[in-house]
């Protein structure tokens, strides 16, 4: 299988783009608070997150607590999702990190390119 061609911005850094955080490590990162205590979340209205959140409550890892009216719920949760709602945290945090040094490095390569022009 041929390695995928860098883009032009992907070129000028020498490196592709680390890839972003999975659906799943997303959705479960975000019941985690920066101070690491957990909140609840209500189910995401985008539709391309709707197969990892049904995945995570296939799992266990969430349960609903109470709710406001049909598809207003307040998911929580459960002892089984907080230790990979820390997990999902840190590596979400990780890919981050690597995606903004990526921008700073592209900033640098751009700013050289056009001082050499």
């Amino acid at each position: 299988m041929a390695k995928k061609k860098l883009s032009w911005s992907e070129e000028l850094v020498r490196r592709p783009v680390p890839k972003d955080s999975p659906y799943i490590d997303q959705i479960m990162a975000g019941y985690v608070r920066d101070d690491g205590t957990f909140c609840g979340r209500m189910e995401p209205s985008d539709r391309w997150l709707r197969p990892a959140f049904a995945k995570i409550k296939r799992r266990g890892w969430i349960e609903a607590s109470f709710g406001f009216g049909k598809g207003a719920v307040i998911f929580f949760l459960s002892d089984r999702g907080k230790p990979e709602a820390l997990a999902a945290k840190e590596r979400v945090k990780a890919v981050r990190e690597a995606r903004r040094q990526w921008c700073v490095d592209w900033n640098e390569a751009w700013r050289g390119k056009q001082e050499a022009a």
